[in-house]
């Protein structure tokens, strides 16, 4: 339980200077329009490229690791199911989705794997699984989908994936993975430098954008952003929990961490797209701010009930 306190003490430090600095106006009017732009383009491509390609594809594919793809997949699923049916729009569908199965993972799920599980590793899975397909996906999606983009040709509209930088790192990480590949650590260790940027950045932008963004849910965002919420940290800890139990028959330890990654909070790289694309940003901060609320007595409970 020390483990799980630690790792949201550091996180609530962190995004209390971005709120610090956004209530305060310290960066200026375009301070989070800045600082996320290079987040984007520069801390989290070389964060991405740098992760997956020191790592094997293959660690998915461990029990743990199936388990919390399969759960986050599902839970984004049902999201945009229901969004399809309820006509909220493409773009708004894809955050909402994001923030059922995108989880913070690294700046929250590192510490707490390390401090309660004994191994960073355990979030492994899901990161790659995050980082290589999910938002590669997500950001096509939105790019191909953004209103004020001219009608282009079939090749361009193609060749747009390529021209995001965020993909590009994605795919150039797999392919190095793939491939085995070593590289060496002077061509790592620059972009490893680089990426550690990446999730102080993320966490204070997301503490900006607690100033920069109205609490107050319009009529159109109520349904999606608690449906959002319910789906991350109700539904997805719940699959996690059947299907280690009565799918994989895992042993009690496996069993907490598979549940314990399904209740990590809406990671905040969501709020960081939602505020990029300009789209669905109330959806994606109240998602990430209740989920990580709710996170706490859910990690406690879980670490009791199944520790």
């Amino acid at each position: 339980m020390d483990g799980v306190l630690k790792g949201f003490f550091v996180v609530g430090a962190v995004l209390l200077v971005g709120y610090v600095l956004g209530k305060t106006n310290a960066l200026g009017p375009q301070g989070t329009k800045v600082l996320s732009t290079l987040t984007f383009l520069v801390g989290l491509p070389s964060l991405m490229f740098s992760m997956i390609a020191s790592r094997h594809i293959s660690e998915v594919l461990s029990p743990t690791g199936l388990i919390s793809v399969a759960t986050a997949a599902a839970v984004m699923l049902l999201f945009a199911i229901v969004g399809a049916i309820g006509r909220w729009g493409v773009r708004r569908t894809t955050i909402g989705a994001l923030a059922t199965g995108i989880v913070n993972s690294t700046n929250l799920g590192v510490p707490l794997s390390l401090y309660i599980l004994g191994s960073a590793t355990f979030v492994a899975p899901i990161m790659l699984f995050q980082l290589a397909v999910v938002t590669p996906v997500a950001l096509t999606i939105l790019d191909l989908t953004d209103p004020s983009r001219k009608k282009v040709s079939l090749g361009h509209m193609l060749s747009i994936p390529l021209r995001n930088p965020v993909t590009v790192a994605a795919v150039l990480g797999i392919l190095v993975s793939a491939s085995g590949l070593q590289m060496p650590d002077w061509a790592l260790d620059p972009m490893k430098l680089v990426a550690q940027l990446t999730v102080p950045l993320m966490l204070i932008i997301f503490g900006m954008s607690l100033n920069g963004i109205s609490t107050a849910q319009g009529a159109g965002d109520r349904v999606p952003t608690f449906l959002a919420v319910l789906l991350k940290s109700c539904v997805h800890p719940i699959l996690a929990w059947v299907l280690a139990t009565f799918v994989f028959h895992l042993d009690p330890f496996s069993t907490f961490v598979v549940v314990a990654c399904a209740i990590l909070p809406t990671g905040q790289n969501v709020v960081l797209y939602a505020v990029r694309y300009g789209v669905a940003q109330k959806i994606a901060q109240s998602a990430a701010v209740i989920t990580t609320v709710l996170a706490v007595p859910l990690l406690l409970g879980a670490s009791w009930l199944l520790g």
